[in-house]
């Protein structure tokens, strides 16, 4: 008797896995860059400030999107953790045996 093996398909939903963008910049990225360009028009009371801010900031997160979506969510959450490995440092650490 011969016990034939299945094939197990999950069906992937693209839309489930991309990030929400807006102008292909990821969403909070894209609220911080407007919330920047408003403080800075509110600031110099300028819209050209506040265009150049926009501009630069859309391109900035733009550009960080398409490298990697949750970049700059783990660059925020990387103050939290204690670094265990410094490759910089030339001293040894010292290792304690329980």
């Amino acid at each position: 008797m011969s016990v034939g093996l299945s094939i197990r398909r999950n069906r992937v939903f693209k839309s489930l896995h991309k990030p929400l963008t807006y102008m292909g910049i990821e969403r909070r990225t894209f609220f911080c860059v407007c919330t920047a360009a408003i403080g800075a028009f509110n600031m110099f009371d300028s819209f050209l400030a506040a265009a150049v801010i926009f501009v630069g900031g859309a391109a900035f997160g733009y550009w960080v999107t398409n490298a990697d979506p949750a970049f700059l969510t783990i660059l925020v959450r990387s103050d939290k953790f204690k670094a265990r490995y410094d490759a910089a440092k030339q001293q040894n650490s010292n290792v304690e045996s329980r």
